[in-house]
């Protein structure tokens, strides 16, 4: 049997300065006071550009950093009393994405919590923003809050966690850090494969008998259907409510994004690869319509053990610990 032994101990939340990427906050302390766990508060900070370097370029830089860490100490001066000393913060220096994928690695964060948008504002292309660079390479989970672009705190419900499965254990990378959660909210884990019509093709003076192809979808059902609830006796050996179907569908995002409506799912939780194996990224991957179209917040996990792609090393300028 699977032992599933996973508990979140500590949370990464990437900021900016705006308000838009603080609608992670809420989410990211709802989640920590549940674990009573560490929460680290970080800010990328990037070097002025089309600046002679000079005494001028070295005050501006200064001013900058100091400003980056009065931001910090701020918004940790917003949630001291609720979480304590659990809260930190740092400011960073490097490429952004690359920077916070080491740092997470280096933090042993088990859970990143972020907006998909930030300082670019809500209509900036998810395509190409930190949120997607991260989702393709770092081995930290994260939790991706859709940013409404006004200052609304989202709501944290997890009564029900939608989590879509094809079978593989890629796939099956996302139930630890699900698990882990839905332990904090006493949540259900609704497991759901989408079984895609299948179309036949022959040479027409072989023609498949009728209803053959009919009959392929009834046994594909049926094994994923097989399938889904073993899994979700496993889990309900772990200690969680879980149940799971095999439904019938078409494009499998669309019909989860039509399954996860925020009326009845907290949260959608999937892998960035399944059966399509290593070579299959996000982009244009289920993942990635999952998280420019869902409604609730997305968890993205990469399978462990996946190559990432090296990035510049990174220099912490301070940590506030106020």
């Amino acid at each position: 049997m699977t032992s599933y032994s996973a508990r979140i101990r500590s949370i990464l939340v990437p900021l900016d300065g705006s308000s838009v990427a603080e609608q992670a906050l809420p989410v990211a302390v709802a989640i920590a006071e549940r674990a009573r766990c560490k929460i680290k508060l970080v800010l990328v900070h990037q070097p002025l550009f089309g600046i002679e370097p000079g005494p001028a370029f070295t005050k501006m830089e200064l001013a900058m950093e100091k400003a980056n860490r009065d931001y910090l100490r701020s918004v940790v001066a917003r949630y001291r009393e609720r979480l304590g000393r659990t809260l930190t913060s740092a400011v960073l220096e490097g490429p952004v994405a690359a920077t916070l994928a080491r740092y997470g690695r280096e933090l042993s964060a088990d859970l990143m919590v972020m907006t998909t948008h930030g300082r670019g504002g809500i209509r900036r292309a998810w395509l190409g923003s930190v949120a997607d660079q991260l989702i393709r390479t770092s081995e930290v989970p994260i939790l991706v809050v859709r940013a409404d672009g006004h200052d609304q705190t989202p709501s944290v419900t997890m009564g029900e966690i939608l989590v879509p499965l094809d079978g593989s254990p890629l796939a099956e990378a996302v139930l630890e850090p699900v698990i882990a959660l839905a332990r904090l909210w006493d949540a259900e884990i609704s497991l759901i494969q989408v079984v895609s019509s299948v179309i036949l093709t022959s040479d027409p003076l072989l023609p498949f008998p009728n209803g053959y192809s009919d009959q392929i979808m009834r046994m594909r059902r049926e094994a994923a259907q097989d399938y889904i609830r073993d899994v979700a006796e496993r889990l309900r050996e772990a200690g969680v409510k879980a149940s799971g179907v095999a439904v019938m569908g078409g494009a499998v995002a669309e019909t989860l994004l039509d399954l996860a409506r925020p009326e009845r799912v907290g949260l959608i939780a999937t892998a960035t690869q399944g059966r399509g194996g290593i070579r299959r990224l996000v982009l244009g991957s289920v993942a990635d319509k999952l998280v420019r179209g869902a409604e609730v917040p997305v968890l993205v996990v990469r399978p462990r053990g996946k190559p990432v792609r090296s990035g510049s090393r990174r220099r912490e300028l301070a940590s506030a610990q106020t």
